[in-house]
C-alpha cells in the first residue's frame, strides 16, 4: 500500500499520516491576493507537514504520469519564454483561459484519474490509498491554488486533452501550446483561427475526468498589427520577445528609488525578480541597464543573497 511507502520513507506511524488525511481541510492558511482587474485571488496554502506529504506525492507519484509537450507551464527547462517563443514567428494568436482552473478538478475526479494512471504504469493503488491521496492533496473536495502538488497533477490530468488538442492543431498548420489555465493557438492567416472554441470543447469533452469551462470574457485575438502579449511577454512586430515598454519603466523606476533608498523593502524582491524576468526574455535590456547603472549594481540585484533597500554609496552617481 502507498500509505505503508509513505510511513516508511518519511518515518512517520500509518495512524499519524491517517490523521494528517483526515484533518487535512483545516490544516490550511487562507487568504487573498489582488488580481489585475480588480477581483482577489483565494490562496489555500497548506501546512508544512501536509505541504510535505504533496510533494512527497508528486515526486514520487505524480512526476511518472506523462505530460503533453504543449505544456509549458511547471516543467522543467520550459516556462513563459518558452511558450512565446514557440509562437514568436506567427502572425495571428488566439488566448483562451479556462474559468477557476485548479478548482474545477474535484476529488472524486483525481482520485479515479489516479486509479486510472496507476493500472496502466503497473502502479497498485487501493481505495485506502486512492482516498488518502485525494484527502492530501485536495482540500473541501477540490485542488487549490497554493498546493504545491495542484501545478503537476493538473499538468498530467490534460495530458488528453493537449495531445488530441496539439494534433489537431498541426494537422491545421497550427501553433498550440497551454500555459496552466490559458491557452494560447496561433496561425499566419486570420481565418485558420475561425471556431477553435468548439474544438477545444470537444477535446475536454472527451476526456473523462476533466470539467472545464472556458472564461469567454477573457478570449483575446492578437495579430501582428498591434501587441501580442503571451504570458506577459510582448512579441513585438519584428517577431522578437520583449518585456514590453511599459515594465522597461517599471522597473528603471525601481532600480531609480533603490539607489536613492526610497524603495521599500516589501518592494525589493519584487524589482528583483523583474530584472531577473527582463534578463530572461530580453537580454539587451539587462545590458543597457548595466551601461546606465553600472555593472556592479545590477550584478548586485541579481546575485546578493540579501539585498539590502540602500545601495552601496558608490552606486549613487547621478
Amino acid at each position: 500500500m502507498l500509505i505503508q511507502q509513505i510511513a516508511r520513507t518519511t518515518g512517520m506511524e500509518v495512524d499519524e499520516l491517517l490523521y494528517l488525511a483526515a484533518t487535512s481541510d483545516r490544516r490550511y492558511k487562507v487568504y487573498h491576493i489582488p488580481k489585475r482587474n480588480g477581483d482577489a485571488r483565494k490562496i489555500e496554502h497548506p501546512s508544512r507537514e501536509i505541504k510535505a506529504l504533496q510533494r512527497w506525492i508528486s515526486k514520487v507519484v505524480v512526476s511518472k504520469f506523462p505530460v503533453h509537450f504543449a505544456a509549458t507551464a511547471y516543467q522543467k527547462g520550459s516556462g513563459i519564454r518558452e511558450n512565446a517563443e514557440r509562437h514568436r514567428t506567427s502572425k495571428y494568436t488566439n488566448r483562451y483561459d479556462f474559468k477557476n482552473f485548479f478548482p474545477s478538478f474535484s476529488q472524486e475526479r483525481v482520485e479515479s484519474f489516479f486509479a486510472k494512471q496507476g493500472k496502466e504504469l503497473g502502479m497498485a493503488f487501493d481505495q485506502d490509498d486512492l482516498r488518502f491521496i485525494g484527502d492530501i492533496v485536495c482540500r473541501h473536495g477540490k485542488l487549490t491554488i497554493g498546493a504545491p502538488s495542484s501545478p503537476a497533477l493538473t499538468n498530467a490530468m490534460m495530458f488528453d486533452f493537449d495531445k488530441s488538442l496539439f494534433e489537431w492543431c498541426q494537422g491545421k498548420e497550427l501553433i498550440y501550446t497551454r500555459y496552466a489555465d490559458d491557452l494560447f493557438i496561433s496561425a499566419n492567416e486570420p481565418n485558420k483561427l475561425n471556431n477553435i472554441e468548439s474544438k477545444i470543447a470537444q477535446s475536454k469533452r472527451n476526456v473523462s475526468h476533466l470539467s472545464l469551462r472556458l472564461n469567454r470574457q477573457k478570449t483575446t485575438y492578437l495579430s501582428k498589427k498591434n501587441v501580442r502579449r503571451i504570458t506577459g511577454v510582448v512579441i513585438t512586430t519584428d517577431h522578437k520577445l520583449s518585456i514590453g515598454r511599459e515594465r522597461k519603466r517599471e522597473i528603471k523606476a525601481l532600480i531609480h528609488r533603490w539607489i536613492s533608498g526610497t524603495l521599500r523593502r516589501d518592494e525589493v524582491d519584487y524589482m528583483r525578480g523583474l530584472v531577473a524576468f527582463a534578463r530572461d526574455i530580453e537580454p539587451q535590456f539587462e545590458k543597457n541597464l548595466r551601461k546606465k547603472y553600472g555593472d556592479k549594481a545590477i550584478a548586485e540585484i541579481l546575485l546578493s543573497a540579501d539585498l539590502e533597500n540602500k545601495p552601496d554609496p558608490e552606486y549613487i552617481f547621478f
